[in-house]
């Protein structure tokens, strides 16, 4: 499903100020961004059509969101090639096996797309396995002119990431995920894993790696997207989803927030259409990379309809902003509300 199919109507029939600004992101998104695919698991809501979701910490590889800049290319393993050259003093060149046998190293890091409209599903979290970047180019010799290093796929697209950010010790050429190898579909035989960054600067089936003098805009640059990348802070509402009849008076709302390398300090939840602002429960993080699931013990109060809106506060300090934004030119932005039935 894409961005405008699943732009949803309010409960009075008529297009909200929220959906509206999703659909004309969406709309817009088209033009620039491939369509994501995924997998969804769990019942469609009879009012609205909406998958409820029950999210799992680590996401199965054949439910993670998928992008592409083409179709995922068909790679022969025993020919593929990774290559390391530009500004190095030692060129190299690898092979699977090559990359396979040199010392790995895992961490768990959640993916965001870019196009990921507010309250959406183009946001996945893996446990990955690979080799750290800048073992790689310790190996290769970094010449001290170089500034970006440019990284290549199979398929054609390109990025970067500054030397400076390549050498911090936590950006992986991952060759495992979930602990099989790379699922064709994400980036077999090998792809970049860049934590804190949208999904467009972990280049999938990586065949080239460049360090030039120079700052190199990748595709998406060169169409007026971010450069740096850095991801929002975002916070979803999981369960309930928008339309549901809730039960009873007391239900527990869940849902997950993700700030990226920041880390999430604080989550609140209003019951009320964002008067009135409590606390959730935070479960600890599965790794200062992922995602962070909370939950907050709703006493309901009255029957009838309600609107529910989270919002973050990351590591830093910084209030997760309600500043409306469709996904260009740096990702969405504003918080997700949804409206429920309380049926006592």
């Amino acid at each position: 499903m894409d961005a405008v199919t699943r732009s949803r109507r309010s409960l009075k029939g008529g297009w909200s100020r929220r959906d509206f600004l999703k659909l004309t992101a969406g709309l817009a998104l088209a033009s620039a961004l491939p369509w994501p695919k995924e997998g969804h698991a769990g019942l469609l809501d009879p009012l609205f059509g909406e998958p409820a979701r029950e999210t799992p910490p680590i996401t199965p590889n054949d439910q993670f969101y998928v992008t592409s800049y083409r179709s995922p290319p068909t790679i022969r393993v025993n020919q593929w090639r990774l290559m390391i050259r530009g500004l190095v003093s030692e060129p190299k060149t690898l092979t699977y096996e090559e990359l396979l046998a040199r010392p790995t190293a895992a961490q768990t890091v959640t993916l965001e797309c870019i196009g990921n409209a507010v309250g959406d599903e183009y946001i996945s979290t893996a446990r990955w396995e690979g080799v750290p970047l800048n073992a790689l180019l310790e190996e290769a010799g970094v010449d001290p002119q170089a500034f970006d290093v440019v990284v290549r796929g199979a398929d054609e697209y390109s990025d970067s990431i500054p030397v400076s950010r390549a050498r911090e010790g936590d950006v992986l050429v991952a060759h495992h995920m979930n602990g099989v190898p790379l699922p064709e579909g994400h980036g077999f035989p090998a792809r970049l894993i860049v934590p804190g960054h949208y999904g467009m600067k972990s280049v999938q089936w990586l065949t080239d790696i460049e360090l030039v003098a120079h700052d190199y805009k990748g595709y998406y640059q060169k169409k007026g997207w971010s450069e740096q990348a850095i991801v929002k802070t975002m916070s979803r509402i999981d369960l309930p989803v928008h339309g549901d009849r809730v039960p009873g008076k007391d239900y527990t709302i869940r849902g997950l927030a993700f700030a990226g390398l920041r880390g999430i300090q604080r989550v609140e939840v209003s019951t009320d259409g964002g008067h009135v602002w409590e606390p959730a429960r935070l479960d600890p993080p599965l790794s200062p990379a992922a995602w962070v699931f909370w939950s907050y013990p709703w006493r309901v109060r009255k029957s009838g309809y309600h609107e529910l809106t989270v919002r973050a506060t990351d590591g830093s300090g910084t209030l997760q902003t309600d500043f409306e934004q469709g996904p260009a030119p740096d990702g969405a932005s504003g918080l997700h509300r949804i409206t429920v039935k309380v049926e006592a």
